[in-house]
């Protein structure tokens, strides 16, 4: 949990009867990222976000933005789940009456994707077409139309293409251990290509990690937050509208070029995008 400090207890009891309305993404990727949005009749000066049935949950002291009070809940790159496909979210809220919260419940699936050496990953917390893309220190992008970058960056994830919604409302890019770690500069974008819903905000965090850890960002935080306003049109993967939601570099550890990898076909997903776009 982004800020958040791990209490060592079990769930804390409901002491009044007040109600939470939270929103959050209802899938979730290995070592990526979900934004827990929360509102409440009194303003929390605690929120409580734990997993069902697992000792220890975290506090976040939240930051008030206009009723909603939210956290960024960090997705471990190792969940393990066993035989499960889900598991139960739990949030709840300490007021400044010292009073606890009903406790809000919601049953959260995970989708699997790479995590590997390099992962790059954006969640988003609503139905539309939401797109993540990287430009590697050579200048190679890679993104809807160019998954798979001659390093071996991959975008396994693409979600919601062309408002085709399934819901997963995730995206990823992963460099497996075979893939070449290029030394030097590497740019965020995050690019509403479709905007499905203009009625309606959108929220979305993009997290970085390297070697297992988050790395440390030039411009940008890691994870770093964002929003699409109300009113937001369709930008159609035109980066020059954009601004980079964050930069990073990768130092040279000696690493050697071995391979190359060849570019994957296009989807049709994909092709129709590039179509829409032109």
């Amino acid at each position: 949990m982004q800020n958040g400090r791990l209490i060592k207890k079990d769930k804390p009891f409901s002491t009044s009867e007040q109600g939470i309305t939270v929103n959050m993404n209802p899938t979730v990727i290995p070592g990526g990222t979900s934004i827990v949005d929360v509102s409440a009749t009194n303003r929390p000066k605690r929120i409580y976000v734990g997993v069902e049935d697992v000792t220890g949950y975290y506090e976040v002291v939240p930051e008030e933005n206009s009723g909603v009070y939210s956290c960024v809940l960090i997705i471990n790159q190792d969940i393990d789940l066993g035989d499960e496909e889900s598991f139960v979210i739990w949030v709840a809220v300490l007021d400044n009456d010292d009073e606890i919260s009903e406790t809000w419940e919601k049953e959260v699936s995970v989708h699997n994707v790479g995590t590997g050496q390099l992962q790059v990953s954006l969640s988003f917390n609503n139905d539309k077409d939401v797109d993540l893309h990287l430009i590697e220190p050579n200048g190679e992008h890679i993104y809807y139309g160019n998954r798979r970058s001659s390093n071996g960056g991959l975008l396994d994830l693409d979600s919601n293409p062309s408002c085709s919604i399934d819901g997963i409302n995730n995206e990823n890019i992963t460099y497996d251990d075979e893939a070449y770690i290029e030394p030097g500069t590497y740019t965020v974008y995050v690019d509403m290509y479709s905007n499905c819903d203009a009625s309606i905000a959108t929220d979305y965090v993009v997290t970085v990690t390297y070697g297992g850890r988050l790395v440390t960002t030039q411009t940008g935080s890691n994870p770093a937050r964002g929003t699409f306003p109300v009113g937001t049109e369709s930008n159609y993967a035109d980066l020059s509208n954009l601004r980079p939601v964050m930069t990073f570099t990768i130092n040279n550890k000696g690493q050697i070029k071995t391979r190359s990898f060849e570019p994957l076909p296009l989807t049709e997903s994909a092709i129709e995008k590039m179509s829409m776009a032109q």
